[in-house]
């Protein structure tokens, strides 16, 4: 048995998700193509530290635009990739849409 909301399965016998209350199902339907959008990103910046990250990221969050950080940096080891670039803590990735009304936002960052 499945949720069709969240999407977890669940033992013989269980009717209801726990999570959300749905009814459960006994398959769930198969997966449609194109479900997400075709979105063009670009990047807008690099940033030196995950506290400049996040405070971009939150005034960008601030004014509707979606963003996320492409970082250069090794999980678990601290090891930068920036083999051969300026060493950076990773680069803030927008919607291609949204790279005009961000870039102010930047500057205004960087006025900070």
């Amino acid at each position: 048995m499945f949720c069709p909301n969240c999407l977890y399965e669940y033992k013989e016998g269980v009717t209801k998700c726990e999570d959300c209350g749905a009814d459960l199902v006994k398959e769930l339907p198969p997966e449609e193509e194109g479900d997400l959008p075709d979105i063009e990103v670009a990047e807008l910046t690099e940033v030196e530290n995950d506290i400049e990250a996040e405070a971009l990221r939150g005034m960008l969050t601030d004014v509707g635009i979606h963003s996320f950080l492409r970082s250069n940096i090794l999980p678990h080891s601290n090891i930068n990739l920036s083999f051969f670039k300026r060493k950076s803590y990773g680069t803030i990735i927008v919607n291609k849409e949204d790279l005009e009304k961000a870039k102010e936002v930047l500057e205004d960052f960087r006025k900070l």
